[in-house]
């Protein structure tokens, strides 16, 4: 654990009042809170954007992109951007495009499995070898002291008054009482306007890069309908 996450959660612990010799939450839980905010960011929201290249060969149609990929943002070829397009687009457009051959032009994505792509058209020859893409990506799960996974937090600073109020929502909901989830339907309102903000400058910096015509921003509901089990700490819309 690094001295920003140390710090997140002091300040959290604050608000919990559980800064005794024998706390409620140990470090590992609140820590896997914390990575559960991050991971509820990144998830919808460009938070980290990565590179990679995509050796192509004759013959192979599709290709997944890195494992940690959440969808594609961009991709070029030769130097020459390509178009993210849709099977229902590019259908539309084309009926017989599964079989034509040339150099690629666009970069076709199903939007309920964005992982994996498809450049078209099909190369006609060995000059086709590569896409660079860039993709939207998760963060690394964060680790504990007692972890010898010692991962930090990947997004920037600016987000860390949100995922406090992440840890504090997530946390006082495991209280059960009517005031610490009143208090915890405050922290998360709170923890939702960062989100929102997130989105919004989202939409300004990757509206040209996403699949369609721009990047749509989940629609968050300020009101927790779901409990944390000591699994999983999702929210649900």
């Amino acid at each position: 654990m690094g001295d920003r996450e140390k710090k997140i959660l002091a300040k959290a612990r604050v608000t919990l009042n559980d800064l005794g010799s024998s706390p409620r939450w140990s470090d590992e839980t609140l820590m896997g809170l914390l990575s559960d905010g991050q991971d509820d960011m990144c998830k919808s929201i460009p938070m980290i954007a990565r590179k990679a290249t995509i050796n192509t060969s004759i013959g192979q149609e599709e290709y997944k992109l890195p494992s940690d990929s959440v969808k594609l943002l961009s991709a070029r070829s030769n130097g020459i951007p390509l178009t993210i397009t849709s099977y229902d687009e590019i259908e539309r457009d084309n009926a017989e495009w599964e079989t034509d051959t040339g150099s690629y032009t666009n970069v076709i994505v199903n939007a309920l499995s964005q992982q994996v792509i498809r450049p078209y058209p099909l190369p006609s020859d060995e000059s086709e070898k590569a896409i660079k893409v860039r993709y939207q990506a998760m963060p690394i799960r964060l680790g504990w002291e007692n972890d010898d996974s010692l991962e930090e937090l990947a997004i920037d600073t600016m987000w860390d008054f949100g995922l406090r109020q992440y840890v504090i929502a997530m946390a006082f909901v495991d209280y059960g009482d009517e005031s610490s989830l009143s208090r915890s339907q405050i922290a998360m309102g709170l923890y939702n306007k960062e989100y929102t903000r997130a989105s919004k400058l989202a939409q300004k910096s990757f509206a040209k890069r996403a699949l369609t015509t721009g990047y749509q921003a989940k629609v968050v509901n300020t009101r927790y309908l779901g409990r944390y089990d000591g699994r999983s700490s999702r929210r649900r819309y």
